[in-house]
């Protein structure tokens, strides 16, 4: 092998070093920038409570950060790490050659099929200049194996954060890479009943919230009834079972129109909910007619004025109900959950029957009053 040869093979060598050094300092760099932005991002969300417009902008910035850094820590080395930049490290490392690698790449590349006397004595010059600059003077395997040994570690302790992470560490770090988990419960989350609700105009309505996760919020409702376009604030009151374990509540009282709101608690914000108002049916009369069980010997029994039932165990009660208007899918629902659903309808009367068998309370669904129910 000639010394052109010899020193061509030398140069590679000088280049696929740096190059190995680049990549594995470029993973470094990429995986300790996703390290850092997670920790930074989960933070952040976390002080806004993982709201959703902070998860969905900490997922941006991560995505940002992890281009950012690929770009900065990888592709651009990489572009840049032409055998012209290695030939001009290797001589800043190794002074000795004194633009001997330089030269022979200069000349070399302008007469590359030429025998030339002088680049075969130049390269035999920079040979023996060689043997005592080895590439692994110039990236040593220590810097090799720190790079990667940081890329590592960095990467293992993300995907542990990620998996197993305590606390809102790991919780936020799990919901930035992989998204919500519906097994997995949320750290911080806020509940609002009803939710969508329908009322009889003029009726009153209660809304309840109870925020988790977070000690003492300020608890807002925010309210906007139909015509208008402004927000109402309101701070809601703390349930008598304790601000934390009892929740929140506000009355909204003789709700003349529909109504738009949602609940803030610290940096929580609810889905926003409606709250429509109706003219539902009124009950005028309920006509009972109690039939008695036959081992008692009574006849049949009627009252006009009806409402709460009371009677022997085993009576059957047959309800006339009389309304104001008509009632779409009336039934009677009893609170153990049972339902009965009601007949008729003509001249808005409808039939219903209760099998009297234990204490308890009903009502007609679409009205709002309910009634007892006692069995002696």
């Amino acid at each position: 092998m000639s010394f052109r040869e010899q020193l061509h093979a030398y140069i590679a060598q000088l280049e696929q070093r740096l190059r190995w050094s680049t990549l594995l300092r470029g993973l470094a760099v990429l995986t300790g920038s996703a390290l850092v932005a997670t920790l930074v991002l989960v933070t952040v969300a976390n002080a806004l409570a993982f709201s959703h417009g902070s998860v969905t902008a900490a997922r941006f910035i991560l995505i940002l950060a992890l281009a950012i850094a690929a770009a900065a820590g990888l592709a651009l080395p990489l572009r840049r790490l032409t055998r012209r930049r290695a030939i001009g490290t290797a001589e800043a490392t190794f002074p000795q050659f004194q633009q001997r690698l330089t030269t022979f790449a200069e000349r070399d590349g302008q007469y590359p099929f030429i025998k030339d006397p002088f680049i075969e004595l130049l390269a035999g010059d920079a040979i023996d200049i060689a043997q005592s600059a080895e590439p692994k003077q110039m990236v040593t395997d220590r810097r090799l194996w720190a790079s990667l040994g940081s890329s590592v570690a960095s990467f293992a302790i993300l995907v542990w954060m990620i998996a197993a992470g305590p606390g809102f560490l790991g919780y936020g770090a799990s919901l930035l890479w992989t998204g919500p988990h519906r097994d997995k419960p949320a750290l911080y989350d806020l509940r609002v009943t009803p939710g969508d609700a329908v009322v009889r105009r003029h009726a009153d309505q209660l809304v309840s919230a109870l925020p988790t996760g977070l000690q003492s919020p300020s608890v807002k409702l925010h309210a906007r009834f139909q015509g208008s376009s402004k927000w109402e604030e309101i701070v809601m009151q703390a349930k008598a079972a304790g601000s934390f374990a009892g929740g929140y509540q506000f009355l909204f009282a003789g709700l003349p129109d529909n109504v738009e709101y949602y609940v803030t608690a610290g940096p929580m914000t609810s889905q926003h909910f409606n709250i429509r108002v109706t003219d539902l049916p009124a009950v005028k009369q309920i006509r009972v007619t109690y039939h008695y069980p036959a081992w008692t010997g009574m006849p049949s029994e009627t009252e006009e004025r009806g409402g709460d039932l009371r009677a022997v165990t085993g009576t059957e009660a047959a309800l006339d109900v009389v309304t104001d208007r008509p009632l779409q899918g009336g039934r009677i629902q009893l609170d153990n959950g049972q339902q009965i659903h009601l007949t008729g309808g003509q001249n808005n009367v409808y039939h219903g029957a209760v099998k009297m068998d234990r204490d308890g309370v009903y009502h007609v669904a679409g009205v709002e009053a309910g009634q007892p129910l006692r069995v002696s």
